[in-house]
């Protein structure tokens, strides 16, 4: 499996000449703070955590919309957690982290959680491949928190999403308070990341897109 990050929540996976596309977000969004460029690349599928305008833009993509279950090469699981710790009033109800099983890798995308991590759902993806993270706070989980998840995981490699960039304007951090507690953060200098050659236990920095 190879993944490749888009900015913001948007990750798209490439597993047997299959693709499947994350959370996609419209550019110029939100008055033009989402700067991203528009998402030009060729999907199979699309799949959502929930229904937020920055993680949902289907209408930009020429893919099939999927909600769980296998679509070619991917297994796709869904459990609900809060968009923040009380209880979805603040932040607009409940997200879904999406896990994503091919033959070879597995991926947890954690969307836009805004609560610690749940005894339940440890259990049950401790030790993925690839962790997909908030860190930005605000509307998410913030560093503290985003640690909290890769320590009771245990994720092969740790991935943050959803940060301020150079084109995102958003009131969100960028990586800096939560890379910063990592001594052995790698800057992946390729848009497209191999799975299966990631180094155990390492914190992947996406370049900043623009």
């Amino acid at each position: 499996m190879e993944l490749e990050f888009l900015g913001h929540g948007c990750v798209i996976l490439y597993a047997e000449q299959r693709t499947l596309l994350i959370d996609p977000y419209e550019s110029g969004q939100f008055a033009g703070k989402m700067a991203y460029r528009p998402i030009d690349v060729a999907c199979d599928y699309v799949v959502c955590s929930h229904d937020h305008a920055d993680h949902a833009a289907v209408h930009t993509v020429d893919a099939a919309l999927v909600h769980d279950g296998r679509v070619g090469p991917f297994a796709i699981g869904r459990t609900a957690l809060w968009h923040d710790e009380a209880g979805g009033r603040r932040r607009g109800g409940s997200v879904d982290a999406l896990r994503i099983d091919t033959r070879s890798s597995s991926v947890l995308y954690l969307a836009d959680v805004g609560e610690s991590p749940r005894a339940d759902l440890v259990a049950q993806h401790r030790g993925v491949d690839v962790l997909l993270i908030p860190v930005g706070g605000f509307y998410t989980i913030g560093a503290a928190q985003a640690w909290e998840w890769i320590e009771r995981i245990g994720p092969k490699v740790a991935i943050p999403v959803h940060y301020r960039t150079e084109a995102c304007h958003l009131p969100i951090r960028d990586h800096v308070p939560f890379s910063g507690w990592c001594d052995g953060a790698v800057i992946w200098n390729s848009h497209r990341i191999h799975v299966e050659k990631l180094c155990p236990n390492r914190l992947i920095l996406t370049p900043r897109l623009a």
